[in-house]
Protein backbone atom coordinates (compact mmCIF):
# COMPACT_ATOMS: atom_id res chain seq x y z
CA UNK A 1 0.00 0.00 0.00
CA UNK A 2 1.07 3.25 -0.87
CA UNK A 3 0.75 6.41 1.36
CA UNK A 4 -2.32 7.81 0.28
CA UNK A 5 -4.47 4.68 1.01
CA UNK A 6 -2.57 4.77 4.36
CA UNK A 7 -4.36 7.99 4.34
CA UNK A 8 -7.52 6.94 3.10
CA UNK A 9 -7.22 4.33 5.88
CA UNK A 10 -7.16 6.59 8.72
CA UNK A 11 -10.29 8.59 7.12
CA UNK A 12 -12.35 5.70 7.17
CA UNK A 13 -11.51 4.68 10.64
CA UNK A 14 -11.80 8.29 11.61
CA UNK A 15 -15.57 8.37 9.55
CA UNK A 16 -16.24 4.96 11.13
CA UNK A 17 -15.08 5.28 14.67
CA UNK A 18 -18.81 5.78 16.25
CA UNK A 19 -20.11 2.45 15.02
CA UNK A 20 -16.75 0.18 15.75
CA UNK A 21 -14.94 0.74 12.95
CA UNK A 22 -16.86 0.17 9.93
CA UNK A 23 -18.59 -3.39 8.68
CA UNK A 24 -16.38 -6.75 7.24
CA UNK A 25 -17.99 -5.81 3.59
CA UNK A 26 -17.43 -2.04 3.64
CA UNK A 27 -13.38 -2.92 4.74
CA UNK A 28 -13.57 -5.31 1.86
CA UNK A 29 -14.87 -3.14 -0.28
CA UNK A 30 -12.88 -0.68 0.37
CA UNK A 31 -9.46 -1.84 0.91
CA UNK A 32 -9.90 -5.25 -0.88
CA UNK A 33 -8.79 -6.70 2.82
CA UNK A 34 -10.36 -9.21 5.81
CA UNK A 35 -10.90 -7.23 8.71
CA UNK A 36 -8.35 -8.95 10.54
CA UNK A 37 -5.85 -7.72 8.27
CA UNK A 38 -7.68 -4.24 8.09
CA UNK A 39 -7.17 -3.62 11.51
CA UNK A 40 -4.17 -4.86 12.02
CA UNK A 41 -2.92 -2.60 9.11
CA UNK A 42 -4.08 0.22 11.02
CA UNK A 43 -2.86 -0.68 14.22
CA UNK A 44 0.56 -0.59 12.61
CA UNK A 45 -0.40 3.40 11.32
CA UNK A 46 -1.64 4.50 14.20
CA UNK A 47 1.31 2.99 16.46
CA UNK A 48 4.03 4.15 14.00
CA UNK A 49 2.27 7.31 12.99
CA UNK A 50 2.24 6.80 9.49
CA UNK A 51 0.85 9.57 6.84
CA UNK A 52 -2.29 10.96 8.43
CA UNK A 53 -2.12 9.24 11.78
CA UNK A 54 1.00 11.58 12.69
CA UNK A 55 -1.80 14.37 12.38
CA UNK A 56 -4.10 12.85 14.75
CA UNK A 57 -4.94 14.37 17.88
CA UNK A 58 -3.52 11.68 20.96
CA UNK A 59 -6.87 11.32 22.11
CA UNK A 60 -8.29 10.04 18.64
CA UNK A 61 -5.33 8.07 18.07
CA UNK A 62 -5.90 6.27 21.50
CA UNK A 63 -9.69 5.78 20.61
CA UNK A 64 -8.73 4.33 17.24
CA UNK A 65 -5.64 1.88 18.38
CA UNK A 66 -8.78 0.49 20.90
CA UNK A 67 -11.62 -0.35 18.41
CA UNK A 68 -8.58 -2.34 16.50
CA UNK A 69 -7.78 -3.90 19.72
CA UNK A 70 -11.05 -4.39 20.10
CA UNK A 71 -12.29 -5.85 17.19
CA UNK A 72 -9.12 -8.23 16.62
CA UNK A 73 -9.58 -9.56 20.19
CA UNK A 74 -13.02 -10.05 20.17
CA UNK A 75 -13.97 -12.34 17.28
CA UNK A 76 -15.63 -10.50 15.03
CA UNK A 77 -12.37 -9.99 12.07
CA UNK A 78 -13.05 -13.93 12.68
CA UNK A 79 -16.89 -13.70 10.57
CA UNK A 80 -17.05 -13.29 7.55
CA UNK A 81 -20.43 -12.04 7.68
CA UNK A 82 -22.47 -9.87 10.45
CA UNK A 83 -20.57 -7.48 11.67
Amino acid sequence: MNETNFNYMITFAKKWRHRGGGSGEDILVEFGLSQAEYFRQLQILLNERIGAAAALSPDLRCELRSICRTRLRDGRCKKSHGT
